[in-house]
């Protein structure tokens, strides 16, 4: 009547935990350099920008830029190529 399923289970496709991946590591090792930087460059700065003069802590204008340039890197991003859609 009831007959036990004997087929195989297709293996399940297991992920390396994320962080042993190349790519976490090299990013927690900029973000900890980054971190380093900005714990070292607390004294104030002068930035010109056209006729706008601004004073602030180095280490908040590093921060601005950096957020800055995250935003440009992911606007630019190439989409990703999905196999699928063949």
């Amino acid at each position: 009547m009831n007959e036990p399923n004997n087929t195989p289970t297709p293996p399940t496709d297991k992920k390396k935990p994320i962080y042993t991946r190349p790519k976490f590591i090299a990013s927690s090792i900029a973000a900890i350099i980054f971190l380093i930087l900005i714990l070292q460059n607390s004294e104030s700065i002068s930035i010109d920008v056209f006729f706008w003069k601004a004073t602030a802590p180095a280490a908040l204008l590093y921060l601005i830029f950096a957020i800055i340039g995250f935003m440009v890197g992911w606007l630019v991003r190439k989409p990703k190529k999905h196999s699928d859609r063949d």
